[in-house]
């Protein structure tokens, strides 16, 4: 049996569909202009962070002479190198060089993908700064020759606050032995493809650490466009 709606039940009927679709328009529209706005202020902060750090390296050069001559010990965590050469000279709100698990959670951090990756942080020195940037540090070698990489800054936008995500608010820094620029994107030497497209490293979604999104951003002067994997 087929039951016919009368015109008061079928205009009920057009105004609930119409307002569903106006909830769900809404509800995009929102979601995009909140999208929006969280890339403009990872981009800012980005932008700030990277700014503030080759200042205060550079100053700390100015000083102590080049990173090389700091006496970095690669596998250590160098804590006295650490607070003297760098922590002296930032704005820290908490010094968690000598200990663990205060100012990185005790997390493993996700690649764009949402996948886990494995690399927790909260055992490696760091700091956290006062704009609430905090920064773990993981020395590589002694850094003796020129252009050899000291220490991976692993800097977190937000601190222990979520997602915890490479690219969206970790990002990889280094400091080099240079007498000039000393703090640089992860690995800037590789090409403007292998910074978007390898499988390994890249700042791509198929990435499984993708360590290479600040230098991307850094290529496109700090700019999150709509070709970035958000």
């Amino acid at each position: 049996m087929v039951v016919e709606l009368d015109e008061f039940s079928r205009n009920k009927f057009r105004a609930v569909g119409a307002i569903a679709v106006l909830v769900i328009a809404i509800f995009v529209i929102f979601f995009i202009f909140y999208q929006q706005r969280e890339k403009k202020n990872t981009a800012m902060k980005l932008r700030l962070f990277f700014s503030d750090m080759t200042q205060t390296l550079q100053y700390s050069m100015n000083i102590n002479g080049p990173p090389g001559e700091w006496g970095w010990y690669g596998g250590y965590k160098n804590a006295d190198t650490i607070n003297n050469y760098l922590a002296n000279y930032l704005r820290v709100s908490e010094n968690c060089v000598d200990k663990s698990g205060s100012c990185f959670a005790d997390v493993s951090y996700k690649n764009l993908s949402n996948q886990d990756t494995g690399i927790n942080l909260s055992k490696l020195p760091s700091l956290k700064l006062q704009n609430g940037v905090t920064i773990a540090f993981e020395t590589i070698s002694s850094c003796k020759f020129k252009g050899k990489i000291c220490v991976l800054v692993y800097t977190d936008l937000n601190g222990q606050a979520a997602p915890n995500m490479f690219g969206k608010d970790l990002f990889i820094f280094t400091i080099v032995n240079s007498n000039a620029a000393a703090f640089l994107p992860y690995n800037l030497a590789v090409s403007s493809e292998a910074l978007t497209e390898d499988t390994k490293y890249g700042c791509n979604k198929k990435a499984q650490l993708p360590m290479f999104c600040s230098g991307l951003l850094y290529t496109k002067n700090w700019n999150i466009d709509a070709k970035y994997p958000w």
